[in-house]
């Protein structure tokens, strides 16, 4: 019997594409060979899409409980690499919607197998952050214009005050040119003479490797612009209103708000230290920190696809007394970004594809 069944999901596969009609909604994939056949025909018929990526399970919650995305009604989703693309509409879009898991490399991952398996003409990412500056309080949403990954560091050797010894490496791959953190500085108490033993780190750009460029010929990047077409688009939400209570116990005291054009940081660190959120904002002047959207930024950009980033502020990133505030409104914090992001596509003019009619059946 299980051996019939797993026939029988195979024939309506093979009857979806060679365009007998979908009639399989993806319950179970017979393998990945197959779903990457079915992505094709997909993209084929349906695309092109946005690709909305999304950290965490409780901000894909988030986008679930205000039932906006209208799953497709055959193929509703696609296992593809461990990853489950969701697949309909949100505000007249195609969107095809995925969960990456936290942290950079998750999110690298994810962004490149989406534009890989999908017609992907644009990225959306949205999530929580914390706030580098005191501008931006919990529940804001920040829209940055640039986007850095600031922790990808050249460790200087302890050299005892007899100055920088930081590395050129053989090819002259490290700079000095970027942030400088040097640990003895905040040293407590600071008496002004201290040294430390971990002396100091140096951020480095990327190496990026362009679909338009060279093989194997790299180019450098650090601060990375989102697409302009988006911002234009992000900037007409200014002055939204955002919610300001999760429930009767999770409100806010400041009425949250909509800032477009600030700078933001990502890296494998999560910031709950009010001395390292301090020397980020001084000396890279970011205003949000958080674990995936220049992972995000640099894959769209070494694929020269448009993207832009909608993170809502769940935390101040260690300046607050106490614990760490994302516990108490991570929640209520996603709701704002998913109420941001409706309203960012709703504001999004619609690109002319072969399929801008709706969803096409086989």
């Amino acid at each position: 019997m299980e051996k019939g069944g797993h026939q029988w999901r195979r024939l309506h596969l093979l009857l979806a594409l060679a365009g007998w009609g979908w009639g399989w909604t993806a319950q179970a994939l017979p393998s990945n060979r197959s779903a990457l056949l079915l992505a094709q025909r997909i993209n084929e018929r349906e695309g092109p899409f946005l690709g909305l990526v999304v950290p965490t399970s409780f901000e894909m919650d988030a986008i679930r409980q205000q039932t906006i995305f209208a799953p497709h009604p055959y193929i509703p989703w696609l296992d593809l690499a461990g990853r489950r693309f969701h697949i309909g509409t949100i505000q007249g879009h195609k969107v095809v919607l995925v969960q990456s898991a936290s942290a950079m490399l998750n999110a690298a991952i994810t962004t490149q197998q989406l534009l890989d398996f999908f017609d992907i003409n644009g990225v959306l990412h949205y999530g929580i952050a914390g706030s580098a500056n005191d501008s931006l309080t919990i529940g804001d949403i920040s829209i940055p214009k640039y986007w850095a990954h600031t922790a990808l560091w050249n460790w200087e050797k302890f050299s005892n005050g007899s100055g920088h010894l930081l590395s050129s490496g053989p090819n002259g791959d490290f700079t000095q040119d970027l942030g400088h953190l040097h640990f003895s500085d905040f040293a407590y108490p600071n008496n002004g003479h201290s040294q430390n033993l971990l002396t100091s780190v140096w951020s480095q750009p990327e190496d990026v490797l362009k679909v338009s460029g060279t093989p194997e010929v790299r180019s450098r990047a650090f601060w990375v612009r989102v697409d302009k077409r988006f911002y234009k688009a992000a900037k007409t939400l200014e002055g939204m209103e955002l919610t300001s209570c999760f429930n009767a116990t999770t409100c806010l005291s400041i009425r949250p708000k909509v800032v477009v054009g600030l700078r933001g940081a990502s890296s494998n660190i999560f910031v709950d230290n009010a001395a390292y959120r301090q020397f980020m904002f001084q000396t890279f002047r970011v205003s949000s920190v958080d674990m995936e959207s220049a992972a995000v930024a640099l894959v769209c950009y070494s694929n020269e696809v448009p993207f832009i980033v909608i993170r809502s502020i769940s935390d101040s990133a260690g300046n607050a007394e106490g614990a760490n505030e994302v516990s108490a409104f991570k929640n209520l914090a996603s709701l704002n970004a998913v109420k941001v992001l409706t309203q960012f596509l709703k504001a999004l003019p619609k690109q002319d594809s072969p399929h801008d009619q709706g969803m096409i059946l086989m």
